[in-house]
């Protein structure tokens, strides 16, 4: 199965329980560039940028799949209302409030521009190229900065 269509048929597969949180939730990182149709070959989750409140009500809602205690590898530079459910798939991991830490402060994460995208009757919001290129910058990890050079040839 390829890599889009894994990402398509997780999010519907819990599409319910997306459509009952808020909106204010986008997709990010290397799913929101694979349904932006840029080619990075594979992934292994999706990750969910969203409120703390949303974070909080998709644990309980998604309980069923939910990793207990889970290990997150860059606490350092990261911090967040942070949840990892392991769906059939491919997991989903959800950010609530998520924060970077630059120069010993930590500043917000937040998505300014957006696209929606419809799977099936959800609606998912994917930040823009331009978007996604400048939290890749923002994040600024070796791996976000790779990813910047084959994101540049779908800008126009």
């Amino acid at each position: 199965m390829k890599i889009k269509d894994k990402i398509t048929q997780t999010l519907a597969s819990v599409a319910i329980e997306l459509q009952e949180i808020s909106s204010e939730f986008y997709i990010i990182g290397a799913s929101a560039m694979i349904l932006s149709e840029i080619e990075i070959g594979e992934t292994f989750d999706i990750d969910i940028l969203t409120t703390e409140a949303n974070s909080l009500k998709l644990q309980q809602l998604l309980s069923r799949y939910i990793e207990v205690a889970p290990k997150t590898k860059e606490n350092d530079l990261f911090r967040s209302n942070f949840a990892r459910f392991h769906l059939p798939l491919m997991d989903i991991e959800v950010m609530g409030d998520l924060q970077i830490k630059k120069n010993n402060v930590w500043l917000p994460v937040c998505v300014e521009k957006y696209r929606e995208i419809f799977i099936g009757n959800l609606i998912i919001r994917i930040p823009t190229l331009e978007e996604q290129k400048r939290i890749l910058s923002f994040f600024g990890r070796e791996k976000d900065l790779k990813r910047i050079p084959t994101l540049n040839k779908y800008l126009p």
